[in-house]
């Protein structure tokens, strides 16, 4: 058994940076200079997706985490709290896709979560942290090399070959994919009995509650955003959410982070329970509502849908 287990943990030390630096190039392929930038000169919409991400849903979940920690797992109350503090995934663009939200809605405000992230993470959480050490130094430079750069490594093959930037990306996109599945699965497998116990646990709720949180953070921050966000449900989908990727690296660079990190993938899985459906359903009524043909491949947002394509730069 202890063999099967050292195989699962390496799987997961190999997987976890895969899938962040995959995702990040491919967000970086995915999203133009332009997008970026149009969406920093909307300082509105910046302030309140910000606000959203870095105020509310930390303060707020942070303290409900803090007041259920009777009935919660020292390590799994930590790792929620690592959860609430990273913002900016990359899985936004897929589900913005689904719900027929404009690709620059998904990828302008994801871009400027992931650098907030990068600088938020390494000075925020070791402050939270109550019964777990994080380094602060080890956890910036562990987001500039595995997030930030990967990102920036994007945009510039994006700029050099322009026609060949999105097949790229939906080739990292899809290496992230298969080691996101890993992940999950090495990460519950060598933790099958925690995880059954958190299934059946207050912590369950718990996990469902950030989300439920996070998306009404951000739905509000919608209907206070500038002209870049049309959609008021963009931000709650972008706020809810969270950055699994850069919540995993920081929790393994935890001492005995193997709860936390399970912590980290429930709260992911059950995010992806509630927004997929979510999306799914929304984009749906959009799509039927604009006199659209609906097709499976829109719907999962992997077709080319015309409501939610990128806006020219202005």
């Amino acid at each position: 058994m202890s063999a099967i287990e050292d195989l699962l943990q390496l799987v997961i030390a190999v997987a976890v940076p895969a899938f962040a630096i995959a995702s990040m190039l491919s967000m970086g392929l995915r999203t133009p200079v332009d997008t970026f930038a149009r969406q920093l000169r909307d300082r509105r919409s910046v302030i309140a997706v910000l606000m959203a991400n870095f105020i509310v849903v930390p303060a707020v979940g942070t303290l409900i985490v803090w007041m259920l920690s009777p009935w919660v797992p020292s390590a799994v109350s930590e790792g929620f709290v690592i959860v609430l503090c990273a913002a900016g995934a990359p899985f936004v663009l897929q589900l913005g896709a689904m719900a027929r939200i404009p690709f620059d809605e998904s990828a302008g405000p994801m871009a400027v979560l992931l650098v907030g992230t990068v600088l938020y993470m390494p000075i925020v959480v070791p402050l939270l942290m109550r019964d777990v050490q994080v380094d602060a130094f080890a956890v910036a430079g562990l987001l500039l090399g595995t997030m930030l750069a990967p990102m920036v490594i994007g945009i510039g093959i994006a700029g050099a070959l322009p026609q060949r930037a999105e097949q790229l990306g939906r080739i990292a996109g899809g290496v992230a994919a298969v080691a996101a599945v890993l992940m999950f699965l090495s990460g519950f497998g060598a933790n099958s009995g925690f995880v059954l116990d958190l299934l059946l646990s207050p912590s369950l709720l718990v996990a469902i509650g950030i989300i439920a949180l996070a998306f009404v953070a951000g739905r509000i921050a919608g209907e206070q955003a500038g002209p870049t966000l049309r959609v008021p449900d963009g931000p709650g989908i972008l706020t809810s959410q969270r950055n699994i990727a850069a919540a995993l690296l920081v929790a393994r660079g935890a001492e005995h982070h193997g709860e936390i990190v399970v912590a980290i993938l429930l709260t992911s899985a059950v995010g992806f329970v509630m927004l997929v459906p979510y999306a799914v359903a929304t984009g749906l009524v959009r799509r039927r509502r604009a006199g659209e043909r609906t097709t499976l491949a829109r719907l999962i947002g992997v077709g080319r849908d015309p409501g939610a394509e990128r806006r020219p730069g202005r």
